[in-house]
C-alpha cells in the first residue's frame, strides 16, 4: 500500500463528514441544546402537579377504636407536617449523599417540588358500626355517574374504608388479628390513596398497641436508628461513601461514549461506501487506488470523526465534574482506557461497516446484514448491572475475552469500583490487537470482491465464497 495514497483519502472520508451540517449539529448543537432543554423540561414537569385531591371518607369501623386516632391521622396539618418532613429528609440525604454544588442544586429543585405538592385535604367522616356497606358504595357510584361536583368539594367522597371488628383484638387466641379493605373513586392520585392507606395501617397499628399495653413512644424509639457519614478506608486514607456511589455512572457513562463514538464512525462510513459504490464512484477511485488503501484510508478517516466525537465528549464530561466539584471522579487512566478500547472497537465494527458497505447496493438491503452487529451492540445494555455489580466476577471475566464486546465490558469493569489487574488489562489488549487484524482481513477480503459487485445482495455463503476468491 501507498501511506500517501490512504491518507489522501483518510482526510478525505475526515473533512467530507466533519465538514457537514449533520456532523455539527449531532456533535455539538445537540449536546447544547440538552443541557438547557433538561432542566426546563425538569422545572416544567415538577410544576405540572396534578391538582390536591378534596374530600370525604366514610369509615366503617365495626371495632369502633380505630376512627380517633384515623381521624387525626388524617387532618390536613397532620398530613401537610408528614409530607414536609418527608421532602427535607429526601433533601438532607441527597445533600449527603451527593457531594458538592450538585447535591446543593438538587437540594433547591427538592424545596420548590415541596412548594407546590399537592397535599390531600381529607375530612374523615365516622359511620354507625352496623351502617351497609353497600349503601355507602352507592354513594360513590352515583356521584361518580352523575359527574357533577358537589357544591362543597370536600363533600366529594374519595373512599371508603371498612375495618372488621377484630382488627384490633383477636377473635380469639387461636386465631389472627383482623384486615380492612378500602374503596375509591377512580382517578385519584395515587399520593392520596397511598396517604389513606398508610393512614389505616397506623391507626390500626397504634391501638393494637394500646391494647396490648405497649408503650407506642418506646417502640418507635427503640425502631428510630440514626448513622453518621459512611466512609471507606482506602490506600490512601479514609473517603466518604457518597463519591463511590456517584462514581457507579462512570462505568455507564463510558460505555456509552464508547458506543456512540464507534457506532458514529462505523454508521458514517457504511454510509459513504454505500454511497461511492451505488453512485459508481468507486469505479473512478479503484482506478487509482487499490482497494485495500481505499478501505483503510476509509477506516482511517472516520477513525478520526469517532475520535473528535469521543475528545468532544469527554472533555465537556470532565469539565462537567469539576465545575460541580466532582474532579475526584476524573481518573486520568480511565480516561486513557476510554481511548485506547475506542481504537479497538472501533475498528472491529468498522471493518464489519465496510465490509457491509462494499456488498449491498443501498441502505434498504444493509438493514439485513446490519441485524446481527445491532444486536451485538445490545449485549454490553443487557450485561451492564451484572457487570457493574460484580466487576472480577466469572461472568464479568470471561465476558472481557470475547471480542467484539470485549472493549464496551472491559471499560466497564477498568472504571467501576473494583477495577481487575493489570495482567488481564494487558491479556485484553493483546486478545484485542489479534481480533482487530481477524477482522480486518475479514472486511479486506469482502471489500476487495464486493466493490464491483452489484445485483441480488449476497447471503451468508455468498461472503465465504467471496472471501475464497480473494
Amino acid at each position: 500500500m501507498n501511506p500517501a495514497k490512504v491518507l489522501r483519502v483518510a482526510a478525505r472520508e475526515f473533512a467530507s463528514t466533519v465538514i457537514t451540517k449533520g456532523f455539527v449539529i449531532g456533535a455539538l448543537v445537540v449536546p447544547a441544546l440538552m443541557t438547557v432543554i433538561i432542566p426546563v423540561v425538569a422545572g416544567l414537569a415538577m410544576r405540572a402537579q396534578p391538582a390536591a385531591d378534596k374530600g370525604t371518607v366514610y369509615v366503617l369501623d365495626r371495632s369502633g377504636e380505630v376512627t380517633p386516632t384515623l381521624t387525626e391521622r388524617l387532618s390536613p396539618d397532620e398530613v401537610r407536617g408528614r409530607w414536609e418532613s418527608q421532602s427535607e429528609a429526601v433533601k438532607n440525604a441527597t445533600k449527603s449523599l451527593v457531594p458538592g454544588a450538585i447535591g446543593d442544586k438538587a437540594a433547591d429543585k427538592i424545596d420548590k417540588a415541596s412548594e407546590v405538592m399537592p397535599f390531600p385535604h381529607i375530612r374523615v367522616v365516622p359511620t354507625a358500626t352496623d351502617a351497609n356497606l353497600d349503601d355507602l358504595k352507592a354513594e360513590i357510584r352515583e356521584q361518580v355517574a352523575s359527574k357533577s361536583s358537589p357544591a362543597d368539594e370536600i363533600d366529594t367522597l374519595l373512599a371508603v374504608v371498612e375495618i372488621d371488628a377484630d382488627a384490633t383484638r383477636k377473635a380469639s387466641e387461636d386465631e389472627g388479628f383482623g384486615a380492612y379493605q378500602a374503596f375509591f373513586r377512580p382517578k385519584l392520585n395515587e399520593e392520596t390513596v397511598g396517604e389513606i392507606k398508610e393512614s389505616v395501617r397506623w391507626a390500626i397499628r397504634e391501638q393494637r398497641y394500646e391494647n396490648a399495653g405497649v408503650d407506642r413512644g418506646q417502640i418507635r424509639e427503640l425502631d428510630s436508628i440514626n448513622a453518621r457519614q459512611s466512609k471507606e478506608i482506602t490506600e490512601e486514607g479514609e473517603r466518604k461513601e457518597s463519591a463511590e456511589i456517584a462514581s457507579y455512572a462512570i462505568p455507564f457513562v463510558s460505555m456509552i461514549l464508547l458506543l456512540i463514538a464507534s457506532m458514529t464512525g462505523g454508521q458514517y462510513l457504511l454510509t459513504t461506501t454505500i454511497e461511492e459504490k451505488s453512485n459508481r464512484v468507486v469505479e473512478v477511485l479503484l482506478s487509482a487506488l487499490s482497494p485495500m488503501e481505499l478501505m483503510t484510508g476509509k477506516i482511517l478517516g472516520q477513525m478520526g470523526v469517532g475520535l473528535s466525537l469521543l475528545t468532544i465528549y469527554s472533555s465537556v464530561g470532565v469539565m462537567a465534574l469539576i465545575f460541580f466539584t466532582l474532579s475526584d471522579l476524573v481518573d486520568v487512566l480511565n480516561i486513557a482506557y476510554i481511548f485506547i478500547f475506542f481504537l479497538f472497537a472501533y475498528c472491529m465494527f468498522a471493518s464489519l461497516m465496510a465490509a457491509i458497505g462494499s456488498a449491498v447496493n443501498d441502505l434498504r438491503e444493509a438493514q439485513a446484514l446490519m441485524t446481527p452487529v445491532m444486536m451485538t451492540m445490545i449485549i454490553p445494555y443487557v450485561f451492564f448491572m451484572p457487570v457493574i455489580r460484580a466487576p472480577n466476577s466469572m461472568l464479568s471475566t470471561v465476558m472481557s475475552f470475547i471480542p467484539p464486546i470485549s472493549p464496551f465490558i472491559m471499560i466497564m469493569r477498568v472504571s467501576s469500583t473494583d477495577p481487575p489487574p493489570f495482567w488481564q488489562i494487558g491479556l485484553v489488549i493483546l486478545i484485542n490487537i489479534g481480533a482487530v487484524l481477524v477482522f480486518l482481513w475479514f472486511a479486506a477480503k469482502v471489500f476487495r470482491v464486493g466493490l464491483l459487485m452489484f445485483g441480488k445482495p449476497p447471503n451468508f455463503r455468498t461472503l465465504i465464497k467471496w472471501i475464497r476468491m480473494a
